[in-house]
Formats: C-alpha cells, structure tokens, sequence
C-alpha cells in the first residue's frame, strides 16, 4: 500500500512589526515586575500613627494596564520568553525582600504635625595650638601692662639701715628706680648706683621685696684725714679713698697739701668709689708721724718732700712719702736742729727723707 502524505498544517508566518510589538510588551513587563519589587520592600505607612513591632503591611497597589493588543500578543508564540523574564524577576524580588529583613528593625513612624521645629544651629570654631598658644600670650601680656602701671607696684622709696651720717632721703633719691616699677629694681644694679652717688659708703646691699619694697643696708667710710687743699676739702679713709665731708666728726688730722699725691698704678682696674687717692701707706705714716706734730701746727704735704709739718720757729720739716725708718728719722732731725741751734742759723726746711743725705736750707 502506498503511504499518503497528509501536508501540516503551516502556520502563518508573523509580520516584523508584529514582533517588535511583542518584544517591547515583554519588556515593558519586565520593568513593571521589577518596579513591583522594589515598591514591595518599602513598607509604606499611614503619616500620623505610631506602629507597634509587629510586621508591617505593605500597601496595596493596583496592576498596571495594558493594550488588548499586548494581551494578544502574551498568549501567542512569546509565553515562553515571559515566563523566563517572570522568573528572574521573582528570584530577584525574593533575594531584594531577604536582604531587607536582614538590615532593617523596626520602623517608627512619630507624627509632628504641621508645626516647624528648627533646632538652634551653631558651629565651634577649631582651635589649633598656634591659635591657644597666641590667646595664652596675649592674656600674659595683658597681665604684665596691669602689673606694670599699676600703684601698688610703684616704688616710693627705701627702708634704709646702718647709717649714721647719710640721711634716708638721699639714699632714696640716689636708688635710680623711685617712682618706677619694682620689675625695674635690679640689687646689683642699685648698689652699684649709690656707691657711685657716695663714695663714703664702704659697702651697700640691697634687698628687693614685693609689692613695692626696698630694703637697703649701708656702711659708711670711717675718716681719718682732713685733706685741704686750696678751697677743696675732703675726708680720707684708711684705705687712702677721699669723699666729701658729711656731718660732723671729731678727731681728725688736718693736712693742708700743696698739690696731688702721685697717682697710684693699677688703680684704674678698680671701681671708681674704690680708688684710692693717696696710697694707704702714706695714711698710715701720717697717723704714724702725728704725734711728732707740735702742737698747733698742721701737718702739710708737698709733692716733692713728702709729709711734714710747720715749725711754730719758722721752718718746713719734711720726713718723704713712705713710713719707714720713722722713728730713725726723727733721731736725725733732732740731731740736725741741735747742731743749727747751737750755729745760730735759722733754717727755712729741713728734709730727712733720706737718712744717708739728709739736708737744710
């Protein structure tokens, strides 16, 4: 027998605009799937109500429309494109939901109403250390120029001790900060001020003490000689220092010069109210030779002979700059006024200086 070909059935073939119509519906529901979705993990809540912690509800929404012409075109040939789409949009809308459950708590929604909160705003500025260590001087400063003019801090004038014939007030004047801040009040600086201001001070120290005081102990210069010379008069001590005579003391040997002693070598290395003016030897030859004086007569002192004195007879004696061999001179000067007497001769000076040549005129 012969077998009998029965033709299939062909299916109409489908036009080009017809399939790009079905492949655009395909996406399109894609896209609405997938914003499904996402409007699925959002949660959304009536404003104005507090929820408790019990699972939330998500709110309805209505299925998107679509064309007639779109539903036609799912049901035909493309199911099998859709469905694919619908699964991987499910797989992902369940991995989207999981994810959220993970990370998100409970939701609290607090209604405020219609009324505007604003909370105060405002910003610190940063300090750096630059900016703390400028503030930190500058209120420092602040504090120096309040100290600095301030009354209480004024030096008025100083508690002085030790001395006898140098009054208070001069040693106040002569402190170089009266009237001035105590900051300014340097001891070595001050002793060095009175001293220079009188030399008759043998020593000064000085304490400063805050607010504003000044404590100063003196001690004063002993004189021994009353040097006159010319119109000057001045007290020399034992260390051959001359100053000005102050006050009144007795016992003094006057001594009437006829010029400078000579000057002494290094005592230009030493401060000015410690030079001396005459060598402390030759004071001491003085205080030596005294005694010998007769009485009434003033002792003299002449640049070339020496020390001496002026015979109540009529005659300058003269025993040279130096106290040695004193008691041997005044041996030889006996001897010398015996043998001139005994002569008849008045002399005018007699010099045993030098015990091996002494001479008269």
């Amino acid at each position: 027998m012969t077998a009998i070909e029965i033709p299939k059935k062909r299916t109409p073939e489908k036009s080009r605009a017809e399939t790009v119509r079905l492949r655009r519906s395909s996406q399109t529901r894609a896209k609405l799937d997938s914003k499904k979705t996402k409007q699925i993990t959002r949660q959304a809540y009536q404003i104005g109500s507090v929820l408790l912690p019990v699972e939330p509800h998500p709110a309805a929404r209505r299925a998107p429309l679509t064309s007639s012409k779109s539903r036609q075109a799912q049901t035909s040939g493309m199911r099998s494109h859709s469905l694919q789409v619908r699964g991987s949009a499910r797989m992902g809308t369940l991995k989207t939901v999981k994810q959220a459950s993970r990370h998100n708590g409970y939701d609290l929604a607090f209604s405020l109403g219609r009324t505007a909160v604003h909370a105060p705003a405002f910003s610190l500025p940063k300090l750096g250390p630059r900016w703390i260590s400028a503030g930190l001087t500058l209120l420092l400063c602040l504090v120096l120029y309040s100290m600095w003019t301030a009354k209480a801090f004024i030096v008025s004038a100083a508690e002085v001790t030790g001395n006898q014939r140098l009054d208070a007030a001069e040693v106040s004047a002569a402190l170089g900060v009266t009237g001035q801040p105590i900051f300014k009040a340097i001891p070595s600086q001050i002793e060095s001020n009175l001293r220079t201001a009188f030399p008759d001070l043998a020593g000064v120290s000085v304490q400063v003490g805050f607010p504003n005081h000044i404590y100063v102990n003196v001690v004063e210069r002993t004189p021994i000689l009353l040097w006159s010379q010319g119109e000057n008069i001045t007290w020399i001590d034992s260390t051959g220092v001359s100053f000005m005579p102050r006050g009144n003391v007795q016992g003094l040997i006057p001594i009437a010069s006829n010029g400078n002693p000579p000057q002494l070598s290094g005592a230009s290395k030493q401060s000015v109210y410690d030079q001396p003016f005459i060598d402390p030897a030759l004071v001491q030859a003085i205080v030596a030779l005294y005694p010998q004086v007769p009485a009434g007569s003033p002792m003299i002192y002449d640049p070339n002979y020496g020390m001496g004195w002026q015979d109540p007879h009529g005659w300058s004696v003269y025993f040279g700059q130096n106290t040695q061999d004193i008691p041997m001179k005044e041996k030889v000067y006996q001897a010398i006024l015996d043998t001139i007497n005994k002569q008849g001769i008045q002399p005018k000076l007699i010099s045993v200086e030098y015990l091996d040549a002494p001479f008269y005129k």
